[in-house]
């Protein structure tokens, strides 16, 4: 073994022997940035793994052992359906570059893989953005485990993603489907009636429990949402951030259709017996079992087809709400809190254009002002 100064005290090469193929000596070696000492201990601890067999020979390590590695060290940190998302995202990753070795990762080979997903019609930019953040993260591990000693894709700019015009109803458009799905059944209007009025996510809707409305304060408590995957079914989770956990107030409208909805639920749980299912949900299928996360999707789907309306996704009645509350002039801190974003900029980063209104009355107001002394 033997530690060669490369660059004083920068950079040293670890020369160490691993085994032996006949009488020739295999050696391992490895650029170590830094201080002697801290070379000299790199030196003793490969010398320590080759004692038990842990040593790892950084040098061959593949993009696709670094991400298989990577998505175990960070099981633990995400939602069961981000680390299956991920997983699935890895693996097409593996495809195009994960039997490149690690070392020979550089800024051209990156670029020619956002280029190919570019060039595959069927991702987004947001997906090839996502694609982006796992290279970047993986790699900067890959750093922090000694792996690699730069990180290639750091020079390489962020996909950005083009802005899609956001999808809601108009006030007028709004007014139309309340009137039309008077004729549905008290649980598609008290899902419509929430989806507006709290604005809150298809997932944190179906997450709901009747503990969670406070009937006589007239709130909605919203902690949690409901996923699925097909590998762990649907299942419950916290909610997006720590912001996204709030309280909100309805109106009276919807908590008369939810009181209306509630007894309808309790007399067909009474009517079904020891056949109903008995979930705390808010919204269940027909004998009292847990709502897919999918379904007010297609609840809204069906509304749109029989009565010849907009189509918009159900996501597009939180945008709704939120633009409802942006042209009743309600204050951006208050629509940001009530809708769970992380912050104000996110409001207006999202729904810019639906403030241009509130801007121009403010150049009004300013010109007024401006024009009383001209």
């Amino acid at each position: 073994m033997s530690v060669k100064e490369l660059e004083r005290n920068k950079k040293y090469k670890i020369t160490v022997a691993i085994g032996y193929n006949g009488n020739k000596r295999i050696n391992h070696y490895e650029t170590f940035y830094g201080g002697k000492k801290e070379a000299i201990l790199r030196e003793n601890e490969i010398k320590s793994q080759l004692k038990n067999n842990s040593f790892v020979n950084k040098s061959k390590i593949t993009m696709k052992e670094l991400l298989e590695e990577w998505l175990k060290y960070s099981k633990d940190v995400w939602s069961p359906k981000t680390y299956i998302a991920n997983a699935h995202w890895c693996e097409i990753i593996n495809k195009s570059i994960g039997h490149i070795k690690l070392q020979d990762i550089n800024v051209k080979i990156l670029e020619d893989f956002y280029k190919e997903l570019r060039e595959n019609t069927t991702y987004s930019d947001k997906t090839i953005q996502h694609f982006y953040t796992i290279i970047t993260t993986s790699l900067k591990r890959a750093i922090i485990w000694g792996y690699i000693v730069n990180n290639p894709n750091s020079f390489i700019e962020k996909p950005k993603v083009r802005k899609k015009e956001i999808q809601c109803y108009s006030p007028e458009e709004v007014e139309k489907l309340l009137e039309c799905i008077k004729n549905e059944s008290l649980k598609y209007q008290a899902m419509i009636y929430l989806a507006i009025d709290s604005g809150a996510r298809r997932g944190e809707i179906v997450g709901l429990t009747w503990n969670d409305i406070d009937f006589k304060k007239q709130t909605l408590n919203i902690n949690k949402s409901v996923q699925y995957t097909k590998e762990l079914g649907i299942f419950e989770k916290t909610t997006k951030t720590q912001t996204s956990d709030r309280i909100i107030y309805l109106s009276n409208k919807t908590i008369e259709i939810l009181k209306a909805y509630q007894k309808e639920q309790l007399e067909n749980k009474l009517k079904l017996g020891s056949k109903w299912a008995n979930s705390k949900r808010i919204f269940t299928t027909i004998v009292g079992g847990d709502m897919h996360p999918d379904t007010p999707s297609q609840i809204l789907e069906k509304i749109i087809k029989k009565y010849d309306l907009k189509r918009i996704s159900f996501h597009g009645l939180r945008h709704t709400s939120i633009s409802l509350q942006i042209s009743s002039g309600i204050q951006a801190q208050i629509i940001s809190k009530r809708a769970g974003h992380s912050s104000v900029s996110t409001t207006h980063s999202i729904y810019s254009h639906f403030f241009d209104n509130e801007f121009k009355e403010v150049a009004s107001a300013m010109n007024n002002i401006l024009s009383v002394n001209s």
